[in-house]
């Protein structure tokens, strides 16, 4: 008795940023309020869901991305059904197959994508089962291994490359254009390490927002003032875009998809970009990590058909 659960996704690994951004425009006209669980990330689109015809409701989902895609899409689309559903989302919570080793925002992410999906809609048994338990598996890998072994998190690796293009964090002026979950953990890692010079630019009026300077949408006219510009928001449009205007020596990270930036600025002479799919290592302990994570689901799988056998079982008796 399989769980009657796929997914159709794309992540850094499956194709290109471009497509990946495209992609991602495609999944949320199409999916947002569909009946299942859309997890939209820096590095990945994934949708979720539950049928009685897996393979039947794949063509259908490719059927739909075919309406708002105009360019060919459906090389770079993984799909996994059951067994194999479950422990692809058991790998993403732990970090297993994110761009950054074990990192640990993506688990964040899960849940909110998970009770987003609960909170708007009204979810089959079995993916309130796959979550529930892939988020579980996550938790428990994370705290018996990866925090002892996790490779270095995006904070360190920015660090990293402000310090190879001579930026160091105390001295650099950073402007953060969003209030996002990723500027706020990047803003108190800086702050941390005796950053001073600090600005937050952001849309929103009112909500919590980090101790330092905060200003409003108009300061991004003159972006190229600052030392390091981080962007991690979400918007439709670019918000950096190519200019008429001299522009200052600047380093650029566009942590978002759709990306915030032009990557045509990435072609200037004065201002360097990294985006998403620059920011990584290659530290690699997975293959002791997926072997903890496929136990785990079997586990998990074998106390699913147990209970659906039992349930069966009691029906039959009355």
């Amino acid at each position: 008795m399989n769980m009657q659960v796929g997914i159709v996704g794309i992540n850094h690994k499956s194709s290109k940023l471009p497509l990946r951004e495209a992609l991602a425009r495609a999944f949320q006209k199409a999916f947002e309020k569909k009946e299942g669980v859309l997890l939209l990330t820096c590095n990945r689109t994934e949708f979720y869901f539950c049928a009685q015809s897996l393979a039947e409701t794949q063509m259908e989902i490719f059927s739909l991305l075919r309406e708002e895609m105009e360019e060919s899409f459906e090389h770079a689309l993984y799909s996994y059904f059951a067994h194999d559903c479950f422990n692809h989302l058991g790998k993403v919570v732990s970090g297993l197959d994110s761009a950054i080793f074990g990192e640990s925002d993506i688990q964040r992410q899960v849940k909110l994508a998970y009770e987003n999906a609960r909170g708007n809609r009204k979810l089959p048994h079995e993916i309130h089962y796959l979550f529930q338990k892939g988020l579980k598996i996550g938790k428990e890998l994370r705290s018996s291994f990866l925090m002892a072994n996790k490779g270095k998190e995006l904070p360190c690796i920015i660090q990293e490359i402000l310090e190879e293009n001579e930026r160091p964090i105390e001295e650099s002026q950073v402007l953060f254009v969003g209030n996002s979950a990723i500027n706020r953990k990047l803003i108190s890692f800086f702050q941390l390490r005796g950053a001073k010079n600090l600005t937050l630019c952001t849309r929103m009026k009112k909500g919590e927002f980090p101790k330092l300077s905060v200003e409003n949408w108009d300061v991004l006219e003159n972006w190229d003032m600052y030392d390091v510009v981080i962007c991690g928001t979400y918007h439709k449009n670019h918000i950096l875009e190519k200019s008429m205007r001299p522009l200052q020596e600047t380093l650029l990270f566009d942590l978002s998809i759709p990306r915030n930036v032009d990557p045509e600025l990435g072609k200037h002479p004065n201002l360097k970009l990294y985006n998403i799919d620059q920011i990584g290592n290659g530290e690699k302990e997975i293959i002791l990590c997926e072997n903890v994570v496929e136990k785990a689901v079997q586990r998990q799988m074998q106390l699913f058909k147990e209970r659906k056998q039992a349930k069966w079982r009691y029906a039959v008796s009355l």
